[in-house]
């Protein structure tokens, strides 16, 4: 009896752990089913999400090309500008000496024209202050010869005088009176 006592022991374990193992196996099906379903709500709910993702992406890549096709239009037109803008400046840098020696021809007429104008003057001037300098000196040189003169005549009317007092006879002197 302590055989199948023990053989009886044996087969409830057995058969509890069976009941187990399938209650548990039961479980894990469940579980899994459960997994399945959520998965399957997962995939609905990430399929919008990617679907709504790769249409954004899109979107924004067709915008972008759009503003760079804009982008560049507008590069491009200001390109064509600065090259239009460019060529005029070469052509006005070109054209400048010409400009420049037009300019400068009726500037060097009229400075020619000053300089004769400031010569004349000058020499105006200087045969002015000749001619004056001439008058200021003859001026000088008559009012020294006057009273020169008149001092000779003075003291040759006072040697006269003198000679005549003293009845001396007229001699010729040495020396030339100063004049």
């Amino acid at each position: 009896m302590g055989i199948t006592m023990d053989q009886n022991a044996g087969t409830v374990a057995i058969l509890e752990a069976t009941a187990e193992a399938r209650t548990l196996i039961e479980d894990l099906s469940r579980l899994g089913e459960e997994l399945k379903v959520r998965q399957e709500r997962l995939g609905e709910l990430l399929a919008p999400s990617e679907a709504a993702l790769r249409a954004r992406t899109e979107y924004l890549d067709k915008v972008t090309r759009e503003h760079l096709g804009r982008a560049e239009q507008r590069v491009l037109k200001l390109g064509e500008e600065v090259e239009r803008i460019a060529r005029s400046l070469n052509d006005h840098v070109a054209q400048m000496p010409a400009r420049l020696a037009e300019a400068d021809a009726p500037r060097w007429t009229a400075r020619e024209r000053r300089e004769r104008w400031r010569m004349v003057v000058s020499l105006l001037a200087m045969l002015l202050g000749g001619l004056l300098a001439g008058q200021v000196s003859s001026y000088r040189s008559g009012a020294a010869t006057n009273a020169r003169t008149s001092m000779v005549e003075t003291e040759s009317k006072a040697t006269k005088n003198t000679a005549a007092s003293r009845r001396r006879p007229a001699t010729k002197p040495n020396a030339a009176p100063a004049r």
